[in-house]
């Protein structure tokens, strides 16, 4: 019995491997909110040395860093990506991207993309804005400066909801207001959505798929879950690929993990032997 509990474990452990392995074709895709420029790293804030020491390793390593353009162009027009490539993804558009993610993002010659949440955005007459309970975001001129060399734009809802409690019609007025705002304030955005919260309808798969459909009717040809999964290319479904959440509280070797795409199987670990 022992054997075969040890057997299956063998199995499942290489099942997940090749599924989820940069190493096996995949695409690693990076997700990160918050840059801090001090030591106050916590779950969604990851520090200026730490990413030093992560851009560091991706040049090192021979990573190609790309950009939402780039996976389309891929996927729609078969160019190819770079042999090693990664993505690196930002949420919500806080100022700290800006202030503190942007001069190394030109130092180290990273390529990043950056999810919008449009009613944040801080406009000179501050019209048009929603009220705002998570913190400071990005000017509008600071948006469109990082726009013209190192920084890619997709939409991340107008006011941080999750799709997942929203109506498709909701949805759907979001879409329109969220790209009618970024339009407005000047910032281009490329044809791309990240799921707040990470959230997707998991439990109604007719809804998931109506919210599919209403993405593609409004020209949203990328869209991205946070899963900790490393999708392989090509990618099987363009509107629900996979990302990896980067923390501040992880060691400098984990992030090595979710960078190899292992880093499932090691939370799992973790979880049984706490």
């Amino acid at each position: 019995m022992v054997y075969l509990v040890v057997a299956l474990l063998v199995v499942v452990i290489v099942v997940l491997v090749i599924k989820m392995g940069s190493f096996f074709g995949g695409l690693p895709v990076l997700n990160y909110h918050k840059i801090s420029s001090g030591n106050d790293a916590d779950f969604l804030t990851v520090t200026t040395s730490q990413l030093r020491e992560q851009f560091d390793y991706l040049n090192k390593k021979g990573y190609t860093t790309v950009f939402i353009s780039d996976v389309i162009a891929h996927l729609e027009q078969k160019k190819p990506l770079p042999r090693k490539s990664v993505m690196i993804t930002l949420d919500d558009g806080y100022r700290d991207n800006f202030t503190s993610l942007y001069p190394l993002l030109k130092a180290y010659n990273i390529k990043a993309n950056i999810f919008l949440v449009a009613g944040f955005i801080q406009s000179p007459d501050n019209r048009h804005m929603d009220p705002n309970p998570m913190g400071e975001f990005m000017h509008v001129d600071e948006a469109v400066a990082m726009s013209k060399d190192m920084v890619q734009y997709g939409l991340h809802t107008y006011s941080h909801q999750s799709y997942s409690k929203l109506s498709l019609a909701e949805i759907e007025t979001d879409i329109s207001k969220t790209k009618e705002r970024l339009k407005e304030l000047g910032i281009p955005v490329q044809p791309c959505h990240a799921y707040t919260f990470g959230a997707y309808n998991q439990k109604d798969e007719n809804k998931r798929q109506a919210m599919f459909e209403l993405l593609k009717r409004h020209d949203i040809r990328l869209a991205f879950r946070v899963s900790n999964w490393v999708d392989k290319l090509p990618l099987q479904h363009s509107l629900f690929v996979s990302r990896i959440h980067v923390s501040g509280v992880f060691p400098f070797w984990k992030f090595k993990v979710c960078v190899w795409g292992f880093i499932k199987v090691f939370n799992r670990f973790e979880k049984i032997l706490r």
